[in-house]
C-alpha cells in the first residue's frame, strides 16, 4: 500500500536536527507520495532538495496568510521568481485566517486574489487554508475558478458540499482521532470517496500531546477514515493515491 500525505511541511526548522531519519521513519511507514509547503526561502530550499532525491514528492509555493504583518507587495514578485526558480507543482498553502489575523483580513484578500492569479497563469493547483473565513472564501473562489485542494478542513457537511460543487478535492487530518471528535467524522462519513485526500500537517496539528507530528503518523488517520467509511485500508489508500494524481494532472 502506498500512502499520500496531502499537506507536510518537511522544510520546517522543528526537522532541522533530524530530518534524515524523520523522512526513513516516513519511507518505512510506506507515506511515499507527499505535499511539501513551504511558504519561507528555507523551507523551499529543502523543499527543493527533498523533491530532487523524491521525485514523488511534489512542491508547493506561497505566502501564507498568517505572513502578511509585513504589506510589501514586492513580495508577489519574490513569490512569482520562487515558483519559476524551483519548478512548483502547486501554489500553497494560501488563503485567509480571519481567527489569528484579523487585523490583516484586507490584505490577506488582496494576496490571496493575487497568487489565485499565479496560479491560473502557472496552471498550477492551488493549497486553500481557510480558518473562520469561509464566506469570503467561497466568494473569492467562486469567481476565482481555480482548482486544487482545500486544507485540514473543519466545516460542516453543507460547507463541504459547496466546495465540492466549485470542483475542489478535500483533505482531513488528525482531527478524525481527536478525543470527543464529532463533525469530521460526520463530514468524512458524508465525504466523497473520489474528492477525498488525507494529511498529517506536520509538524503541526498532532493529536497526541508534546508530540512532533510526522508523515509516518498518517497511518492512524488512514485507518480511522478506513473505519469511518466502512472500507478496506488499501481499498482507501488506492482511492486517495487515484485523487493525489488527478490532482497534479495536467489539463
Amino acid at each position: 500500500m502506498i500512502y499520500c500525505d496531502a499537506h507536510c511541511h518537511l522544510g520546517s526548522r522543528q526537522f532541522d536536527e533530524d530530518r534524515d531519519q524523520m523522512i526513513e521513519r516516513m519511507l518505512e511507514a510506506d507515506v511515499s507520495k507527499a505535499i511539501i509547503i513551504c511558504c519561507s526561502r528555507h523551507d523551499l530550499d529543502i523543499g527543493k532538495k527533498l523533491k530532487e532525491k523524491h521525485p514523488s514528492f511534489k512542491l508547493a509555493c506561497s505566502i501564507h496568510p498568517q505572513d502578511l504583518e509585513d504589506h510589501d507587495p514586492k513580495r508577489l514578485i519574490e513569490i512569482r521568481e520562487r515558483i519559476i526558480e524551483s519548478g512548483a507543482d502547486m501554489v500553497g498553502e494560501i488563503g485567509l485566517d480571519y481567527y489569528s489575523h484579523p487585523h490583516t483580513r484586507e490584505y490577506q484578500k488582496d494576496f490571496f486574489k493575487a497568487q489565485l492569479e499565479m496560479a491560473r497563469e502557472f496552471d498550477l493547483p492551488i493549497d486553500v487554508h481557510c480558518r473562520k473565513a469561509d464566506g469570503d472564501m467561497l466568494e473569492i473562489l467562486k469567481a476565482s475558478k481555480n482548482r486544487g485542494i482545500i486544507h485540514s478542513f473543519s466545516g460542516s457537511v453543507e460547507m463541504m458540499r459547496l466546495y465540492l460543487k466549485l470542483g475542489y478535492y478535500i483533505s482531513f487530518g488528525a482531527s478524525v482521532l481527536f478525543k470527543g471528535a464529532k463533525r469530521p467524522l460526520q463530514v468524512v462519513e458524508a465525504m466523497p470517496i473520489d474528492r477525498l485526500l488525507i494529511e498529517t500537517d506536520a509538524p503541526y496539528q498532532s493529536p497526541i500531546k508534546d508530540h512532533r507530528h510526522e508523515p509516518c503518523d498518517i497511518t492512524a488517520i488512514y485507518e480511522k477514515i478506513a473505519e469511518i467509511k466502512q472500507m478496506p485500508l488499501p481499498d482507501l489508500c488506492e482511492a486517495v493515491e487515484k485523487n493525489f494524481d488527478i490532482v497534479f494532472a495536467k489539463r
